[in-house]
């Protein structure tokens, strides 16, 4: 029988344990991770400026056969045993169907869920799908999200929000893309999270008030400002519906990782000093980058990760490796920032030749 997924979360909880995750959320943690399906990648989203017990999970599938049928299989069983199907499971279900049949353009989607301890049932994920990278000018993808949204929505089920959505993309200036939509499957959200990557600082604000943003920029653009000189990229993330809403999210993205690059240390030095990260979690999140493996692991190896190593050539290993994929730091008002940190996970084979 197949390792759960929460078998191999167990082999991660000691560096997230209790800084970034609180003791009380684990059996939540686990709860969750036992129902999904056994796709071995995936993060964890963790709140920086509060001393809070709150964390999601996110699971990140690319399309090849084995994923689908899993996540499918996984579907079929939530669907089959809590009798009441809630339609966002059968719109997730199309949504894959023609994911293998016809939109081979997106590259990955997102799920991510909230973890709710009362609840006995698999809670609905929200949904991010990839659009293809680095198109340019970003309206060529358009298709492709409509295509999507239909499937996930219905056609009545976003239409409202299509002018402002559009717009959106035919806004991007030349290089800038729109690289995910996320569906709010699990909450009542009257909008769409979209992604805008490749937005330099000085037109930020031009993008904003093109696509009908209406809030103050001054401060806006000086954190973007900011924020910019401490980081590779950044992303915006807009919440867009019937209005594009005043919540602005940015991303801040370091491609190499910690102890190697020291600019790590010295972001997180400025979100303590803005009081958005408390210190205890910037210790955490530096030493969350690494390798876990059968030799450094303080629980038991998963078995069925042992059975599938023992038909790997003698130089390949089993190993999870772990990476600081992003902080966002989300802009409510001059007076209302929080910052998030998201934590990357993946199961590899790594060969004696790459460790050298």
């Amino acid at each position: 029988m197949p390792s759960t997924l929460a078998e191999s979360i167990e082999l991660l909880l000691p560096d997230l344990v209790p800084k970034l995750v609180a003791p009380d959320r684990v059996l939540g943690l686990k709860g969750l991770a036992d129902r999904l399906a056994p796709i071995l990648r995936g993060g964890f989203e963790c709140r920086l400026n509060f001393n809070t017990a709150q964390v999601d999970f996110q699971q990140c599938i690319v399309p090849n056969e084995n994923e689908l049928a899993l996540l499918q299989e996984q579907i079929s069983a939530v669907t089959s045993e809590d009798g009441v199907t809630h339609a966002g499971w059968l719109q997730l279900q199309d949504f894959l169907a023609q994911w293998q049949l016809s939109l081979h353009a997106i590259g990955d989607i997102w799920l991510e869920y909230d973890i709710d301890d009362s609840s006995v049932f698999l809670p609905l994920p929200s949904i991010f799908f990839g659009l293809p990278q680095e198109v340019s000018p970003a309206i060529e993808t358009y298709a492709i999200a409509t295509q999507s949204l239909d499937l996930l929505l219905g056609s009545s089920g976003w239409h409202e929000w299509q002018d402002n959505l559009e717009q959106c993309f035919r806004a991007c200036p030349n290089g800038v893309f729109i690289s995910h939509i996320g569906v709010m499957l699990s909450r009542n959200s009257p909008a769409l999270r979209v992604n805008v990557k490749r937005l330099q600082p000085d037109l930020l604000i031009p993008y904003l008030q093109e696509i009908g943003w209406q809030e103050q920029t001054k401060e806006l653009e000086a954190l973007m400002i900011q924020l910019f000189g401490l980081v590779d990229r950044l992303t915006v993330c807009l919440d867009v519906g019937q209005i594009v809403y005043p919540q602005i999210g940015l991303e801040c993205i370091l491609v190499q990782q910690p102890p190697d690059e020291t600019r790590w240390a010295i972001f997180l030095d400025y979100l303590v000093e803005r009081g958005l990260c408390l210190p205890e979690k910037q210790e955490a999140l530096l030493s969350w980058p690494g390798q876990t493996n059968p030799l450094n692991a303080k629980v038991s190896w998963p078995s069925d990760l042992i059975a599938a190593s023992l038909l790997q050539p003698r130089d390949r290993f089993t190993i999870f490796d772990r990476r600081l994929s992003h902080i966002k730091v989300v802009w409510r008002s001059p007076d209302s920032l929080e910052a998030k940190a998201y934590l990357w996970f993946e199961h590899q084979w790594l060969s004696g030749k790459s460790k050298q």
